[in-house]
This record gives C-alpha cells, structure tokens and sequence, in this order.
C-alpha cells in the first residue's frame, strides 16, 4: 500500500505537527473573541451588546472545540499505544471526532468572521450597498475550503471494496484447495475465511471484508474473510511452499489481528487514499500557502501521522508472526523462506510478460496470448539465468513486498528472524516447480484462459 506523502513528510515530527495543529486552530477564534470586544453595537443598526457577548462566548467554546481535536488524538495515541484492541475500538472514535468536529470548529470561523464584517460595515464603514455587497463576498470566500473537505467526507463515508478481476471458487469443484485452507486453519487455530478468489496477478492476501471480484460476466461483493491467491504463482511454487504462503496469510486471521484487520485497517486506508487525493489539491501553489487550507488539513495530517507510525510498527511485527505460521505450515523454515524468495525474484519476470501482454494488446499484435498464467510460467523457466537467482535475491532482498493494505518487512529481515540465510537457499530450490501447486486446482487451465480473456478485453 502506498503511503500519503504526508506521511514520509511529517513521520518524526509529531510533537511539531502537534503544536503547529494548535496554533493554527487557536489563532481565529482568539483573534475573533479580541476582535468583537472593540465593537459597541451602536451604528447604521443598533446590535443588542448580548449578542457581541454571545458571539465571544461561542468563540471561546470554538477554540475549546478546535483545541481538542489535537489534544484527543494525543492522548488516544498515548493512551492505545500499540495496543491492537485498544486501537481497533478507539481509532474509529477518534477519526470520526476530527473529522465532524473540524466540520463544527469551520462553521463557527465561517459566522464569526461574517458577524466581525457586519460589526465593522455596520460601526466603521457603514451599510452602503457596496460595502453589503463586499462583505457577503468576503464571507463566502470563506467557503471555498469546504468543497474539498465535503467531497473527502464523501468518498470517505463510501465503502472502497478493493477491486480484483477473479474467479471466486466454490467448495465443490475445488475441493482439495479448500481442504488444504481449512487444515491449514485448524493447525494454527486461525479462522477459517469465507471466500476463496483466484486471480491473474501477483498477490497472495488475506483481508476482512471491502473486496469487489468480477469475473467478465458477473460483479461479487464479498463480506467477511478473503483469501486470494495468485494464479501465476501456483505454476511456479511447489505445495508446500504454497502451504506456507497460505499459512502466512491465514496468521492474520489469528487472534487479535481479526478485529484490527476489520475495525482498524479500512479507516486507515480510506484515510489514506483522501490524503493520497488531497496530494494534488495541495500540488496548487495557491492552495499550499492558503492558511485555511491549513486549517482543514493540519489536523487529518496529524491524526494520519500519529496512528501511521503505530500501524507500521504493529504490521510488521503481525507480518513476522505471520511468518512463523508460514514457516510451521510449509514443514520448515527454509521451504518458507524459498516461497518467499519465489515471490520476490520471479516478480521481476512477471512485471515483464504483464507488461509484454500489454504492449501486444495495444499494439494489435495478430498473435494471441491464450494464458497470460501459462506464458508467465514459461518465462520463469527460460529468461532468468538459473544460475544466478541467488544473485538475483542477494539484490532485491531490501526491497519490501507489495500488499493492498499491510506493510511488509525486507525480505532480509524476515530470513533473519526464521534463521535462514542466502547460502541455505540453492538455485535447484529456486527452479524447483514440482511438485506442482498448481495441480491442487482442477482446469486451472480454463479458469486462466477466461480470465486472460477478460483482462485482454479490459485492456482494449
């Protein structure tokens, strides 16, 4: 999952964001309560003194309320900790008080600086036409901060099912795969998912909820547990190996990462996606000096900030964890480790012929690719020198796998912590298929051409 460029920006400076998001929530209503003191109520219009009173009253409970959109992500922060539970019941809390309360604290800056204007037009410069006119418009300037923070709310309010173009599989025609996933589940007492999908492309993961499959005919919506396995690689892991992947992904529905997976992960990412979009708004120069812009996102900023440093500490030590399940289920830890090794080194190969396929189709080629699946394992086998895949490995071991929505460690780090080094793996265990994961699946032929077809059309 990428992550908001805010997050690289602001990662250790949470103290500074803490005391940048204050003083810039704190300064108009302050700046509004002196305002409104200098005005007697006398003028074009007499104002009743009480509703001067009751606008620096309301502008004290403004700065209370802005004050405490910082200070109660604060103190959620220290007080979860890197507590999975406490984050999974107070995160959606917290997101939910920031966002509406920001909604709240704006709205009272929008009718005090209009109540300031009318004090001056009505006291100072009089209600001539023209200054009406220029005071309406100065109001509703302020108002351009909002469509940016309503559509956020929108789109965040909607749910963002994770597309996959797939088959979903059925008990009955697979049944020694979900043989395998439901042994696999009872060995390390991890709930057993709901859905199996298969796609073209080069993920294995696990994920509660938010997953949207269509397969080139129909559209699924999938509730509850998910896991979904990589086609192209069940050509080229052998079924341990993929024992062991699959164990690794089912950890994550152990224990406590059930709940986190399903309260926490899908705030943090949709969270995510509105700062990844709110990237381009702030691109506008304009729009970065605006101080109200400021005001809108400083503290979405902050709340991000906060949690994404514990949720990158918390994926990973549940991805090392994972790990040891993966490693218990695969019969050892360097059948794991050689999964893992697969998963990184022929990722290169595939990144290729995905990218070939492409080109063909844009192109028009008059040679048809049937099985985008089956050319994949066909490359594996012949572009890569098999000689020197562990040289291969020894280059990409820092670099950290892709997931939708979890942060992986480097590949180094996850060998350290199951004792396996590069000189444990040879290059026969890295060209070794057989025996073939891919068999567990009956036509997986068909099920590959169909979905080959489908993404050929797609990319037409």
């Amino acid at each position: 999952m990428r992550l908001s460029k805010f997050s690289d920006k602001y990662k250790n400076n949470s103290f500074l964001l803490y005391a940048n998001t204050s003083l810039i929530l704190a300064i108009l209503p302050i700046l509004f309560f002196k305002l409104s003191g200098y005005f007697s109520g006398f003028g074009f219009i007499i104002v009743n003194s009480n509703f001067i009173l009751i606008s620096q009253q309301l502008n004290i409970i403004n700065l209370i309320i802005g004050l405490s959109i910082p200070l109660n992500i604060i103190l959620f922060s220290l007080v979860c900790g890197l507590d999975r539970k406490l984050i999974s019941s107070f995160f959606p809390i917290i997101v939910n008080y920031t966002i509406y309360g920001l909604i709240i604290y704006l709205l009272f800056v929008i009718f005090s600086y209009s109540f300031i204007i009318f004090l001056f037009l009505n006291e100072i410069a009089g209600l001539r036409l023209i200054f009406i006119v220029l005071g309406l418009v100065l109001s509703l300037s302020l108002l351009y901060v909002f469509p940016p923070i309503l559509k956020g709310i929108f789109n965040f309010s909607k749910i963002p099912y994770i597309p996959v173009i797939g088959v979903v599989l059925n008990e009955v025609d697979h049944k020694e795969l979900f043989s395998l996933v439901e042994k696999i589940s009872n060995s390390i007492k991890a709930k057993k998912p709901k859905n199996i999908v298969v796609s073209i492309s080069n993920n294995f993961y696990a994920i509660s909820k938010d997953i949207i499959v269509f397969n080139g005919v129909n559209e699924f919506k999938l509730k509850n547990e998910t896991l979904h396995i990589s086609l192209p690689y069940l050509r080229v892991l052998t079924q341990n190996e993929l024992e062991g992947v699959i164990g690794h992904e089912l950890g994550h529905f152990e224990g406590e990462d059930t709940s986190y997976a399903i309260k926490f992960a899908p705030i943090y990412r949709r969270l995510n996606q509105q700062l990844i979009e709110l990237e381009n708004f702030y691109e506008d120069e304009d729009n970065k000096k605006s101080y109200l812009i400021k005001l809108a996102v400083y503290p979405i900023i902050f709340l991000f900030n906060e949690f994404t440093r514990k949720e990158e500490k918390i994926s990973r030590e549940q991805e090392i964890k994972a790990d040891n399940y993966g490693s218990k289920t695969s019969g050892g830890a360097k059948a794991f480790i050689t999964a893992l090794a697969k998963v990184y080194i022929y990722g290169l190969i595939w990144s290729e012929t995905e990218e070939n396929f492409r080109e063909m189709v844009r192109v028009k080629k008059n040679e048809v690719l049937k099985n985008l699946s089956l050319k994949f394992h066909e490359n594996a086998k012949s572009l890569l020198d098999k000689d020197k895949l562990i040289q291969y490995l020894e280059g990409i071991k820092n670099f950290e796998q892709y997931h939708p929505s979890d942060t992986h460690p480097i590949l180094e780090d996850r060998m350290n912590n199951l004792g396996i080094s590069i000189n444990d793996i040879s290059n026969n265990d890295l060209t070794n298929f057989e025996p073939s994961a891919s068999k567990l699946l009956p036509k997986i032929n068909i099920i590959e051409e169909n979905l080959t077809l489908v993404l050929r059309e797609l990319e037409k």
